[in-house]
């Protein structure tokens, strides 16, 4: 049993689904295939959100009018898929009818954002089957949202592992009584009441690695239109490498600290069951990709370096922290009250400064932090990784890292949370240039020695 992860790319157009069907015929195991909406359809259905919270109606039904013609123009490219063009129509009058509803109330709730959310990966998967059954290739479908079993924590939803087992172990095992390939939409799930969720940035690859879980499969699979996992972002080094192998240690690290291919929460559900997670290339099915699993051979102490631009530092600054107890818990309850993650934490007799992504509440933890501290924040900073098992503990890695910035104002430094990773702040604006000069010192200098 496989579990196979498509994104958005991967089924950009009828070419593009063509190319995965070939892939999908590789080998006759058996296959759960899960899949993002197509590709530019999440955006689009994100702008009809914010165009009914401005209260834009007229033009949120002129955004509905395009998703819908852009995954017509795709079923109807497959050619023989008249059952996907009238799931799509389908769809889409039900989006057009809720619209004047919500226009009515004047308001759009979670709830309700979820259910336009939804629409892309619904179409997208019973697309897939669809065309693939025309093909004469006998595949089940199976919607995410009777299987993935969630809180009612809309937008953000929290999975329900053990509820989605039973369900997994109820409504797909069967399926591959009758089909060597089922077909899935990633993103979505249901909460209690039977309401549709979402669950959040990376539900994607995240419902592929539950579902790996669920099925106990034998590896995991997911497929982009990259070279697997690189050493850094080849956009900004042009010299970067694929890395060949991780350790789960290695890639939660650096999938927690920016490197976009991979969502930290994919990584933990794999970890639970000690499933091998596999980064493979859709156009280039042959290429090895990356190979996630309990251990990667030790060809470098360095794998790779990551990065997370848009970084603020807050900083509490109290007196009554010497001597106290309970202060640090008062500070971290204001974040879990904002549900906003810490990336970053160093402390003094009377300072505290952490990293949190600037897109989230920001200004509200500030407020909240100042009713008992003096709070300063410092905004437009990146966090930098060098990632690798045990680099904590070698000798020299911190003084080539170090020495190769030594003309970079480094804001904070970061060692002792992990023996995989050195994390530094920087200037956003000195970012690019520290990612250059750091892969230049740990991989570009190694391979001319």
């Amino acid at each position: 049993m496989k579990v196979l992860k498509f994104g958005g790319i991967s089924v950009k157009d009828a070419p593009a689904i063509r190319k995965l069907k070939e892939i999908l015929l590789l080998d006759d195991s058996k296959k759960l295939v899960v899949v993002s909406a197509f590709f530019g359809v999440t955006d689009l259905l994100s702008e009809l959100v914010g165009q009914l919270k401005t209260k834009k109606y007229d033009t949120a039904s002129e955004t509905a009018g395009k998703v819908e013609q852009i995954c017509l123009n795709i079923a109807k490219e497959l050619r023989s898929c008249k059952v996907s063009e009238r799931f799509i129509t389908e769809k889409f009058c039900e989006i057009k009818t809720l619209i004047p509803a919500l226009a009515l109330l004047g308001e759009i709730t979670d709830r309700s954002v979820d259910m336009f959310m939804s629409v892309g990966e619904k179409i997208s998967s019973f697309v897939l089957a669809d065309f693939l059954n025309s093909e004469g290739i006998n595949s089940g479908f199976i919607d995410a949202s009777g299987v993935i079993v969630t809180d009612n924590c809309h937008t953000k939803a929290a999975v329900d592992l053990d509820k989605t087992k039973a369900a997994v172990s109820g409504r797909i095992a069967p399926l591959f009584e009758h089909s060597n390939i089922v077909v899935t939409a990633g993103f979505i799930g249901s909460d209690p009441t039977g309401a549709t969720t979402t669950l959040g940035r990376g539900g994607s690859d995240y419902s592929a690695s539950v579902l790996a879980v669920c099925l106990k499969a034998e590896v995991l699979e997911i497929w982009k239109e990259v070279d697997g996992i690189m050493t850094t972002d080849p956009r900004i080094v042009k010299n970067a490498i694929p890395v060949e192998s991780l350790s789960y240690t290695e890639a939660s690290e650096l999938a927690f600290f920016g490197a976009k291919v991979l969502h930290p929460k994919t990584i933990r559900a794999a970890v639970m069951e000690g499933i091998p997670v596999v980064v493979k290339k859709t156009s280039d099915p042959h290429f090895q990709g990356t190979t996630i699993n309990r251990t990667s051979p030790v060809t470098r102490k360095v794998k790779a370096i990551a990065f997370h631009k848009n970084i603020t530092i807050i900083n509490i600054c109290s007196e009554k922290m010497l001597g106290t107890y309970g202060f640090l818990s008062r500070v971290f309850d204001i974040f879990t009250k904002h549900r906003t993650p810490v990336d970053m934490i160093t402390t003094s007799e009377i300072n505290i400064s952490v990293t949190v992504d600037s897109n989230g509440p920001v200004s509200d933890i500030i407020r909240e932090l100042s009713e008992f501290s003096s709070v300063t924040a410092t905004e437009n900073v990146s966090i930098i990784s060098l990632v690798g098992e045990g680099i904590k503990f070698t000798s020299g890695i911190a003084g080539r890292c170090f020495g190769s910035l030594k003309d970079i104002n480094i804001l904070m430094v970061s060692m002792g949370a992990s023996e995989a990773n050195i994390s530094i702040i920087v200037d956003q604006s000195d970012m690019e240039q520290c990612v250059t000069l750091l892969h230049r010192e740990f991989f570009e200098k190694e391979r001319k020695e």
